[in-house]
């Protein structure tokens, strides 16, 4: 700007440039003062001295943003940080219009809402079970943020750690694991990823007897491998405790190698390649190790409820067997409508034995639906049933009776007003499950609509025109069943925190740092 200023010819413009740069150095020269006061412990003081600073480019407004973040995360004021986060979003549109700030706008505005939800809980606020006010947008903007990111590595790493670990909060670590994978994928050396793989593999390794030892093997093995400093006492408390944990679970079995079987998995014909390689490449599988390539144990839908998620006594008698048979029905049909969206993607042709004198309609544009998407619509139009199996579990976790037929929103609720009979639950699992399912309730789970909109008469419009969209049809259809994968996912899981007492221990809401760009 000085450059500018000397060339200016125009005196009125010149006196702009000059109050400009007049603002500019008196909010240095605060800001560094402020700095200045925060390092001696001064923090309402270095608040007091920005707060009411005028700002006029966006790195100015980053930085001052930094500096009440700080000083509300030290406080713990959530005042201070709800002007903060007022203030990103009031200038948001004009620091949209900067494509590199716009990644770590929607990054700060997920980490003040975070640090926002640690806060009120350190001032005795109870954990925020069934609101998803803070919860929800501070999700879509670490999304957001993550795409936004697109080539920036160590951004990407830093947002994934951070909505994987709003997300255990949230009694998701079913989908926490899965973004600790990538994050490890983008960086093998970043702490928090390894550290919180490893808290989510062990956490998962009971949802899926037949792996459970050889998944808390490598759990035990990759945390001895996590690097961190001495000096942070919190986190060598947690690593401490956590190796704890894992002994005593595996017992004698942690003394075995740890192995990574590759190339065991024998495939008879090209449809069963197809179909195995189809499920992987899609996550598909219902197994803790769907999005976790190492070894063949990604392959196969290991999770399941097995003998240690029985109790004695519990809620009802017999419950164990209610639901291990429940929740066999739900991965028998799981299972079938994968099957029939494979079928469909590889065009397969379902014969029926009355191909022999076929007849079509006599309209010009009569176009028929392959037999394989015929099949797949049939069964999406039945897998409201699905979603029925899993409201009777919950039923059953509630202690409900389900032998009756079920509206499962009577069961779950809706975002605004969930069910009666959760709101004193503190699974954080079952918490984990009504939260991705008002997702796709809500439409942020793309193919949640699929159930109720083929299930509909055959004269709709909407559905007569996906009939013949293969590509959208299989779109939606991926985003339903991976959908249904999740959920089914978090019902074993809330078993198997039962059974492990794991019922009110959910992970405390992180504080996450303010981050500027360039950092």
């Amino acid at each position: 700007m000085p450059g500018v200023y000397n060339e200016c010819r125009d005196g009125g413009l010149k006196d702009f440039f000059q109050v400009m740069m007049n603002r500019v150095k008196i909010f240095s020269k605060k800001l560094v003062a402020a700095q200045s006061l925060m390092a001696r412990g001064g923090f309402r003081e270095a608040f007091a001295k920005v707060v009411d600073i005028p700002v006029n480019r966006p790195d100015e407004l980053f930085s001052k943003i930094a500096l009440m973040a700080d000083s509300g995360i030290a406080l713990r004021d959530a005042s201070i940080l709800k002007y903060g986060l007022y203030l990103m979003e009031c200038h948001s549109r004009d620091i949209l219009a900067i494509p590199s700030y716009s990644p770590y706008l929607w990054f700060n505005i997920a980490n003040l809402r975070t640090n926002l939800l640690s806060v009120k809980e350190s001032e005795g606020a109870k954990r925020c079970w069934y609101n998803r006010n803070l919860t929800a947008p501070a999700r879509e903007a670490y999304t957001k943020a993550f795409e936004k990111a697109e080539g920036n590595k160590t951004l990407r790493m830093r947002i994934l750690n951070a909505h994987a670990r709003l997300l255990l909060g949230l009694g998701r670590d079913w989908e926490a694991f899965s973004l600790f994978h990538m994050a490890t994928r983008l960086d093998s050396n970043n702490q928090d990823g390894n550290l919180g793989r490893v808290e989510t593999l062990a956490a998962l390794a009971g949802t899926a007897p037949a792996l459970e030892t050889e998944l808390l093997k490598e759990a035990y093995v990759n945390l001895n491998s996590v690097d961190f400093s001495k000096d942070d006492s919190n986190l060598s408390e947690l690593i401490q405790n956590l190796k704890l944990q894992l002994e005593e679970r595996l017992g004698n079995a942690r003394e075995a190698e740890c192995t990574y079987p590759k190339n065991t998995i024998l495939t008879n014909s090209d449809q069963e390649h197809f179909m195995v390689m189809f499920s992987l490449n899609n996550r598909l599988y219902l197994t803790p190790c769907a999005s976790c390539r190492i070894c063949d144990r990604a392959v196969g839908d290991a999770a399941t409820l097995g003998a240690h998620h029985a109790l004695v006594g519990g809620k009802a008698a017999g419950r164990y067997r209610k639901a291990a048979i429940l929740t066999g029905r739900l991965i028998e049909r799981y299972r079938a409508l994968r099957a029939a969206l494979i079928n469909h993607v590889r065009k397969i042709e379902l014969q029926d034995g009355a191909e022999f004198q076929p007849h079509c309609p006599e309209l010009d544009d009569w176009q028929p639906v392959h037999s394989s998407t015929t099949a797949l619509i049939t069964a999406l139009a039945g897998s409201p049933a699905i979603l029925e199996g899993m409201a009777s579990c919950v039923a059953l976790f509630l202690d409900r009776d389900f032998t009756v037929p079920l509206d499962f929103r009577q069961i779950l609720g809706s975002s605004d007003t969930p069910g009666t009979n959760l709101v004193n639950e503190k699974n954080p699992a079952l918490h984990g499950f009504w939260d991705l399912w008002i997702d796709g309730m809500e439409g942020f789970i793309k193919g949640a609509e699929l159930p109720e909109l083929l299930s509909q008469s055959l004269a709709s419009p909407e559905s007569e025109r996906l009939s013949l969209n293969s590509e959208e049809l299989t779109a939606k259809a991926l985003g339903l069943v991976g959908w249904f994968r999740n959920l089914i996912g978090y019902l074993i899981r809330m078993a198997d925190r039962e059974a492990r007492g794991e019922i009110e221990n959910p992970p405390l809401w992180p504080l996450q740092t303010f981050v500027l760009p360039g950092e």
